[in-house]
């Protein structure tokens, strides 16, 4: 009776924290591309871009490689606008390889794509766009 007990209450702890740790994905495709999205572009901005432009000493990888890719592309006198353009260049990339794992993994986000009439590419292009630093 206690080794039911015991597998019942370690079987619990095992599913409950499993439970807690995957992202929870809705079932509206498009929401859920949008969503990723969108948190992708607040976190880049927040622990990338805005360090990076008020000059601070790079703390994270994120941060070294918009510094060094702006530093290589502009100079080290780069502005607020080249930094800019450096930045949506990283953050593209890193919204393209987010949202296309989310499109492996995701059925609603599949069923999404399968049925616009836009391509899956052009899908991710607009995300893009539409949370690129203005």
């Amino acid at each position: 009776m206690k080794t039911i007990w015991i597998f019942g209450l370690l079987a619990a702890a095992l599913f409950g924290g499993c439970a807690g740790s995957a992202p929870r994905m809705g079932t509206d495709g498009a929401a859920n591309l949008d969503a990723m999205a969108r948190s992708i572009a607040i976190e880049y901005r927040e622990r990338c871009y805005e360090p990076v432009l008020a000059r601070k000493v790079p703390d994270d990888m994120c941060q070294f490689d918009l510094f060094d890719k702006a530093e290589r592309q502009w100079g080290t006198t780069f502005g607020s606008a080249e930094l800019k353009s450096s930045a949506n260049k990283l953050l593209g990339m890193k919204i393209e390889t987010e949202l296309q794992k989310l499109l492996v993994y995701d059925a609603p986000s599949q069923r999404y794509v399968a049925a616009s009439t836009r391509t899956r590419y052009e899908i991710i292009a607009a995300l893009k766009d539409k949370y690129r630093i203005r």
